[in-house]
């Protein structure tokens, strides 16, 4: 046990006397290539002799290693890291990061040396580079001429708008929208917008008043339409609807088609025809006698009435010039659904067609007189399901429709500036130039007939 011990001890005395000290300031690390592509490296040789290791290969064969090249031997010449005569040899190097491990791990107390040594070599480096900077500032301003100062102003000048233009350019090609940390939003440039002339955009010396009374130059023109529904002292129409929304009565008459169901909706309206105005006030007429088995016509057919002033214009006199009605053959009646070779009564009778929709009937069927018919025919006629108001030409509040006596127009109550559907005979303002035709049968308000 004695002599194992005495052997081990010559062991470990032969180890630190065998290797001289080796200094880390020898210890070299370099770049191959020296360009911005190289890999920092050691030579394997100056490792093993800075660590006390006989055979580093050996022991550590999973190190990373590989033989310099001939350039790469005299690059490190040229610095004085090696010998002209240690180029003739086989040098290895190994990679700096994995010597720093291995160092760090096994070789705590020489990781600790290089690190100094390390820390020292980079403050030389820096107050070196620092001298040589001050040296270099020191002779630009020995060198600099005052006659040369403006043309270096318009250079750095020159520079700066470069730089601005392309930082400018590279932000509106690839860099046009970008995610803001704060708020987590996408910001994105915003659009351009035309921009009218100054002079359209100019304000008034009065644009708007600030006091009641004050006098301003803005002001709209209303036409004499659009003051009817204002009130000024009294409106005399109600606010105006879409013309493509459903009247408000409007359901589905799909049933109509059933003989029994006309007789029903006929008989109906004769008795409503016995009832007084304010009983007509608060409810809605039903529909009337000419329901086809079409149905009722839809409402983008109504948005094609007339409603600007030159219809309603055109409407003053009791007869269109040169307007024919409409011809439909193979026409049958929305009442008796039969055509012109038999009414109700078995008799032949033409037919009277809508100059909107597609609906006919008998006069007979519909209760008209010959002097009715003829004057209907004098001007676009319009059944009950597609009657407008001549006056503000809309389809709406069917309650309040009335029609004239002779020639069967319709009129709304408050067009007219009545309050309730007369109970008599009633006769329009274009009608009244020429002495009526006495009628049997009255009619009174949309319930009291087809038309």
């Amino acid at each position: 046990m004695g002599s194992g011990d005495s052997s081990r001890s010559c062991e470990t005395s032969s180890q630190d006397l065998g290797f001289s000290y080796y200094p880390a300031e020898n210890l070299i690390e370099y770049k191959w290539p020296p360009d911005e592509t190289g890999e920092f490296y050691m030579l394997q040789e100056q490792v093993s002799e800075y660590l006390g290791v006989t055979s580093f290969k050996r022991k550590y064969p999973d190190l990373e290693r590989r033989d310099l090249s001939h350039k790469e031997k005299l690059y490190l010449r040229e610095l004085n890291v090696i010998t002209e005569t240690q180029c003739t040899l086989g040098l290895t190097a190994l990679r700096s990061d994995e010597v720093i491990d291995l160092m760090i791990k096994e070789y705590p107390a020489k990781h600790a040396e290089y690190s100094v040594i390390l820390q020292e070599k980079e403050r030389q480096r820096i107050t070196d580079h620092y001298k040589e900077y001050s040296q270099m500032q020191q002779q630009n301003t020995q060198k600099v001429e005052a006659s040369k100062v403006p043309e270096y102003i318009k250079k750095a000048a020159r520079k700066a708008a470069e730089f601005n233009s392309h930082l400018n350019r590279e932000r509106m090609e690839e860099r046009r929208a970008y995610f803001d940390l704060q708020t987590h939003v996408i910001q994105v440039p915003q659009g351009k917008y035309k921009v009218l002339p100054t002079e359209r955009t100019k304000v008034s010396s009065y644009p708007v008043a600030l006091i009641p009374g004050q006098f301003q130059e803005y002001y709209k023109r209303y036409s004499p339409d659009e003051l009817r529904y204002l009130p000024l002292n009294t409106a005399l129409y109600e606010p105006p609807l879409d013309p493509e929304l459903p009247a408000l009565d409007s359901d589905g008459d799909s049933d109509d088609a059933e003989d029994g169901r006309g007789d029903e909706k006929r008989k109906s309206k004769g008795a409503s025809d016995s009832s007084s105005a304010d009983a007509s006030d608060g409810e809605s007429a039903p529909h009337g006698p000419e329901d086809s088995p079409q149905g009722r016509p839809k409402s983008k057919d109504r948005a094609t009435t007339p409603r600007k002033d030159g219809s309603k214009r055109s409407v003053l006199s009791k007869s269109v010039p040169g307007y024919k009605p409409k011809v439909i053959p193979n026409a049958i009646c929305g009442i008796c659904l039969k055509g012109k070779e038999s009414n109700k009564k078995g008799k032949a009778e033409s037919l009277i067609h809508c100059s909107q929709c597609d609906n006919s009937g008998h006069p007979s069927c519909l209760d008209m007189t010959m002097e009715l018919v003829s004057m209907i025919k004098t001007y676009p006629w319009q059944c009950m399901e597609c009657k407008t108001c001549i006056i503000c030409g809309q389809p709406h509040h069917e309650e309040e429709m009335m029609f004239c006596d002779v020639c069967d127009r319709g009129y709304h109550t408050f067009c007219v500036g009545l309050g309730a559907i007369p109970s008599g005979r009633w006769i329009c303002d274009c009608c009244q130039r020429a002495p009526p035709t006495p009628r049997k049968v009255g009619r009174r308000g949309k319930s009291s007939k087809e038309g």
